[in-house]
């Protein structure tokens, strides 16, 4: 058995109070949620050389640090519901202590730093806006001089942080360790993560965490999984490694007690062992999973067991399968079989699209004793292009 297995085609994923929605830069990531302050607008300031919008939003284009803590430091204390700080190629300073003087961010703090700036911000430069700040945005910026995130320290508010378009990480010590709110960890579409140390911070609200489309090797892969998923094994619900390198199933994966939705399409992996997927998963919605386009040359029996079935779907298409092995895919079915009685709505499927499968005897398991099982399977073709649904019991009489 060759090819690769499934990741999910849907890049949203909504939680309560919390909708993100993914594109190519931080511009793209839209946030809704019902903790934001309708009561605040724009005062009677003077914010040039920056804009402050309608929602109370101000935005600093390409203005230097230095000019930008003078005009704060003359600001009045009053409340904004976020900032959006574009850094110029050519800026040298660091964002320093106290940066915002009395000006308060109740809402978002997003920083892009243009051509891959490197960024530079003081551990108390946000500090009057800690208990405040719900989201943290950095898009496009080197963080080669940016030895961790103890600026977040105490952001204890904080739900969510996203880094995109980013290179050169170190650490993510300084992200709110124990916090009870930070519940969803974006790392995309980043590179250099050969010298990030695997300082683990103790994130118990985790529930989402995507690292799609970072290039990451196995190495990379298990040191940020040591640094931020290391305490979230009973919170992690959904998690996203589609889009890298990866050869294997990280190890702690088998050890998410919570987890529903996994994506690993687009990747390099080869073997899919007995071990490698939770067995013990509690989550009450089961494991929906997607291997797509992995060159997997063998899945042991016993490596989709679990609550896997116990889902809405299990993607394995293009992963150039050629056998419907009953010890691997029979309990599956089985699962979505039970499922389906349990739950209103679309029935679970096993899609397995883009396999030329062999429709010989060995598919007598199926198709002749349990063809109320081909309900829950979606996709399947024969090497000759027949669908897999289609086949009749009666041309598997003489199958043993």
């Amino acid at each position: 058995m060759k090819g690769p297995v499934a990741t999910t085609t849907n890049l949203f994923y909504l939680f309560g109070l919390f909708l993100l929605l993914a594109a190519n830069s931080a511009t793209g990531f839209t946030f809704t949620s019902n903790n934001q302050r309708e009561d605040m607008n724009c005062s009677n300031v003077d914010y040039t050389p920056c804009i402050c919008d309608e929602n109370g939003m101000m935005s600093c284009d390409k203005i230097s640090i230095r000019n930008l803590r003078t005009k704060f430091s003359k600001m009045p204390a009053h409340e904004l519901t976020g900032l959006k700080l574009t850094l110029s190629p050519n800026e040298r300073d660091l964002i320093p202590d106290d940066f915002l003087g009395q000006v308060k961010l109740f809402g978002d703090l997003i920083i892009y730093c243009l051509d891959n700036k490197r960024l530079r911000i003081s551990q108390k430069a946000f500090q009057t806006s800690a208990d405040m700040v719900t989201r943290v945005f950095i898009d496009g910026c080197d963080l080669s001089s940016q030895p961790n995130f103890s600026f977040m320290s105490r952001f204890n508010r904080m739900m969510a942080v996203v880094i995109k378009n980013s290179k050169n990480f170190k650490s993510f010590k300084g992200l709110p360790s124990q916090s009870s709110a930070l519940s969803y960890v974006y790392v995309t579409h980043s590179r250099g993560f050969e010298s990030l140390i695997a300082d683990p911070v103790a994130l118990p609200a985790l529930k989402v965490l995507y690292l799609n489309f970072n290039e990451m090797n196995d190495v990379a892969a298990d040191k940020i999984f040591k640094s931020l998923a290391a305490s979230s094994l009973d919170s992690l619900t959904e998690i996203r490694l589609d889009e890298n390198k990866l050869t294997k199933i990280p190890d702690m994966i088998s050890s998410l007690t919570k987890l529903e939705q996994l994506e690993l399409g687009f990747n390099e992996i080869t073997v899919i062992t007995k071990n490698s997927l939770p067995l013990n998963n509690t989550g009450g919605n089961g494991l929906a999973f997607n291997l797509q386009k992995n060159p997997i040359t063998k899945i042991e029996p016993g490596a989709f067991g679990g609550n896997i079935g116990n889902s809405n779907y299990v993607k394995l298409q293009d992963i150039n399968l050629t056998e419907l092995d009953p010890k691997i895919f029979k309990p599956v079915l089985q699962r979505m079989l039970i499922r389906s009685k349990k739950v209103l709505g679309r029935n679970p499927f096993l899609y397995i699209g883009n396999n030329p499968i062999k429709c010989d005897c060995h598919l007598a398991w199926l198709v002749r004793d349990n063809r109320n099982l081909l309900n829950y399977i979606e996709g399947a073709k024969c090497s000759d292009s027949k669908n897999v649904v289609d086949l009749k019991a009666e041309d598997f009489i003489r199958c043993k």
